[in-house]
């Protein structure tokens, strides 16, 4: 009996001993700021956006502003729902037959002017049809939240046609809920949602997004996952079935709302992950590599990974091959 209460008190006192440690590096690493910068930047197009409780963070409702990024400054404006627009006190056609773009910073035009965007160029060159262009992309979504994006907002338009711009980062921001996690030195506005699959493969939301103040974090488990998942490859991962099956729900949504549904796979390169939009079974994905100019690769802005408006030419003139193709864009009928 005395040997077993003091071997019982050997493990109670080693286990606190081992969770006061614990407690005292968790709060080195937060006094420290590691792995988060104690000394953040704030991302310039938090200037135009807002915590959004759906989507983690959406822009603002008739917004105008300047867009400061990559040593270059160019206006941004939005109309009464947050998309963006060519011009202040713009208003979309609701009745009109509407092609709406979902993504991410490609697709909104990241460092550009509206009309120096693909969306911008596509826009441009269907002003001789009923149709107009929609442009629903956000800085740093994945294509989890523009699948939310895409049912929130779908309803609201003659909705003929989807068209999602997909990039390679976006395997690894579906996988991530924390985007500071991803990048640590940057103030965000809170995290975002998160897809996962069923043992039987079924899409289902896992997390909703949360305003930081709202959300508890350890420093120190973090700093493990990002530093040991690194070594062993796990971190940041890159669910390759979560993506596909995200994917085919946009075009599930789509179909059953009667609208087309096409991928713009954007590759400035051939990448590790080809095979992901190469798989896609029933799902129109136009290749930017295909029939790319000459200098493609390069056609991007500051030597950073956004296209360029030379890159915009490209994207707009496949997007508008395609949907006549297809016989989805006539001059004389809004099908």
């Amino acid at each position: 009996m005395k040997f077993t209460l003091k071997l019982l008190s050997i493990v109670l006192t080693n286990l606190l001993l081992f969770l006061l440690v614990i407690a005292m590096t968790e709060g080195i690493f937060r006094i420290a700021g590691i792995p988060y910068s104690k000394v953040k930047y704030i991302p310039d197009e938090n200037s135009f956006a807002r915590f959004d409780q759906e989507l983690g963070w959406s822009y603002i409702p008739n917004k105008s502003s300047i867009h400061n990024t990559e040593h270059i400054a160019k206006p941004v404006y939005f109309e009464e729902n947050g998309f963006r627009a060519p011009y202040p006190g713009f208003e979309f056609d609701y009745s009109k037959p509407s092609i709406l773009f979902i993504g991410d910073s490609f697709t909104m035009g990241h460092g550009l002017t509206y009309e120096e965007s693909f969306v911008g160029k596509f826009s441009a060159t269907i002003k001789g049809t009923p149709f107009q262009a929609v442009n629903l992309g956000v800085q740093g979504y994945g294509s989890d939240q523009a699948l939310l994006a895409l049912k929130r907002h779908l309803h609201k338009f003659n909705t003929k046609a989807v068209v999602y711009t997909y990039i390679e980062d976006h395997l690894l921001r579906n996988g991530n809920y924390d985007r500071a996690m991803l990048v640590p030195t940057a103030e965000f506005l809170g995290t975002k949602p998160q897809f996962a699959l069923t043992v039987g493969k079924k899409l289902y939301l896992s997390k909703k997004p949360l305003l930081y103040k709202d959300y508890f974090r350890s420093y120190l488990i973090d700093f493990l996952k990002m530093r040991v998942g690194k070594l062993t490859g796990s971190f940041p991962p890159h669910p390759a079935d979560l993506t596909r099956a995200i994917i085919y729900e946009m075009k599930k949504f789509s179909i059953e709302h009667d609208a087309d549904f096409v991928v713009l796979n954007w590759r400035q390169v051939h990448n590790n992950y080809d095979d992901l939009c190469r798989d896609l079974v029933n799902v129109d994905v136009i290749d930017t590599l295909e029939g790319a100019p000459d200098g493609w690769k390069e056609m991007v802005l500051y030597g950073g990974i956004h296209p360029n408006a030379e890159a915009g030419d490209h994207a707009a003139r496949l997007l508008f091959n395609y949907f006549r193709a297809k016989d989805l864009i006539r001059e004389d009928s809004a099908r």
